[in-house]
């Protein structure tokens, strides 16, 4: 199995980057009265919206390989995600298929199929990076706090930005977010490990009203460990549309090789092994 494992990474994160169940908050008391209000609004965001519709252009530098990407994102509340990739000449390159944990990528051209669970195991153990279904999770909706994580943190009152410092769920790592205070939006949240490396740092940007929502349009991933960089562009993105059911419906091709994601762990190790001399 011969397959672009940034371009992979790439649909895991922009499938994650899609959102899914909120979590309530609870602040501890020595934070702003206004900090609350912030966080009630982030929530609320969220709870305005049923499903999403929109196309992205994705631009993937790793290593210094830069790839570009076309895609088609359809999201509805609470589990159900479809992402449709294409390349630079608007050529179907995977459909991605998420309904609840139950997860599957079909490669158009390949005719190879990867299906499996989602799970924060599964995408440490075959992509070596400390990434959680809830971390990338949270990223759509601007919103680091769906989950549940809001006990002692810090708030630093930096002009118009709060500065939150909290502990990650990840052991000795810890965690920044900025939030600007106008405009109640999360502008950047930062992974930073126990020796202050940034592991990895979400900058949004672009907030524009989409259905009467202020959501960011565009989104940039960096992962330093990875050397990878994302940035994803939301164009014409629509809200609370209705969705045929049968875009959440992916058919296994018939002639379809048929992979797990451990699968790509041996192929990959396959790959980059050393040939004996």
């Amino acid at each position: 199995m011969r397959i672009n494992y940034c371009f992979i990474l790439f649909i895991l994160l922009s499938l994650l980057l899609s959102g899914c169940a909120l979590t309530k908050t609870n602040s501890e008391a020595g934070t702003p009265e206004n900090f609350e209000m912030i966080l009630a609004t982030l929530r609320m965001r969220y709870d305005l919206v049923d499903t999403i519709s929109t196309w992205m252009n994705v631009s993937i530098n790793t290593k210094g390989q830069k790839e570009e990407i076309r895609a088609s994102l359809y999201y509805e509340k609470p589990d159900k995600i479809r992402l449709d990739a294409r390349g630079v000449f608007n050529e179907p390159r995977a459909i991605v298929l998420a309904v609840e944990d139950d997860f599957r990528i079909y490669f158009v051209a390949e005719n190879e199929m990867i299906m499996d669970k989602l799970t924060d195991h599964v995408i440490s153990q075959i992509f070596d990076v400390d990434i959680r279904v809830s971390d990338v999770k949270s990223s759509l909706f601007a919103n680091p706090f769906m989950d549940r994580n809001v006990d002692n943190i810090e708030v630093e009152n930096y002009r118009d930005e709060y500065l939150i410092r909290r502990n990650s769920t990840v052991k000795d790592f810890h965690e920044e977010i900025t939030i600007r205070i106008r405009d109640e939006v999360v502008i950047n949240w930062k992974v930073i490990d126990s020796e202050d490396n940034l592991q990895q740092e979400i900058s949004f940007y672009d907030y524009k009203e989409v259905g009467g929502i202020l959501r960011p349009l565009k989104a940039v991933i960096n992962r330093p460990p990875d050397r990878t960089r994302i940035t994803i562009e939301s164009v014409d993105p629509e809200i609370n549309v209705e969705l045929a059911e049968i875009i959440f419906d992916l058919p296994i091709p018939d002639g379809v090789k048929i992979y797990n994601l451990s699968d790509l762990r041996e192929s990959q190790e396959e790959d980059t092994s050393e040939p004996e001399l």
